[in-house]
């Protein structure tokens, strides 16, 4: 009979509960108010070094700030920066409307140089970095979260980034 748990069948159940755990979750966010948005594919750059900055197709929601005044704020990308070994690419949220906060160095995802620390890979292959935050003491209301991007050095032929991602969630 289909549909119908075997208990000797310990693998099926455990992939039955994790899918029900993916639902629920994602349930969860779309029923506090959560907003995704993502950028997949192509390689963006920013013009320039040293601040953050926008790129074409960044990830941008609208979520409301509950009377909590706290938002669990989640990002991600892959990317790389080549200029030299050291040289970053971070990306960070940046807040307006009900609330404004700029992106800051401290509080990014962020991938740093090339793979043999020397700076002279002609091509990067790229690294994910992801971060999650957990904003408090916002003013309630309808706010955008967008990413923003920042090298610390080099040009935009010397850095991408691709398959940015950005999930807002609304905590009680």
């Amino acid at each position: 009979m289909s549909g119908v748990l075997d208990p000797a069948d310990p693998r099926t159940l455990l992939k039955r509960i994790a899918a029900l755990e993916s639902t629920v979750r994602a349930l969860k966010v779309v029923l506090t108010g959560g907003q995704y948005a993502a950028d997949e594919g192509g390689q963006r750059t920013v013009a320039s070094a040293g601040s953050f900055l926008d790129y074409t197709s960044q990830p941008t929601v609208v979520a409301v700030v509950p009377a909590s005044g706290k938002v669990k704020v989640s990002w991600g990308f892959s990317g790389y920066n080549s200029n030299t070994g050291g040289s970053t690419l971070r990306l960070a949220p940046a807040l307006s409307g009900a609330n404004t906060q700029v992106a800051s160095v401290t509080g990014s995802a962020s991938v740093a140089g090339d793979n043999n620390g020397a700076g002279t890979d002609p091509t990067q292959p790229p690294i994910s970095a992801s971060r999650v935050k957990i904003f408090t003491d916002l003013t309630p209301g309808s706010t955008t979260f967008k990413l923003q991007a920042r090298i610390s050095s080099g040009t935009t032929s010397t850095h991408s980034i691709q398959d940015s991602w950005l999930l807002v969630e609304p905590q009680p």
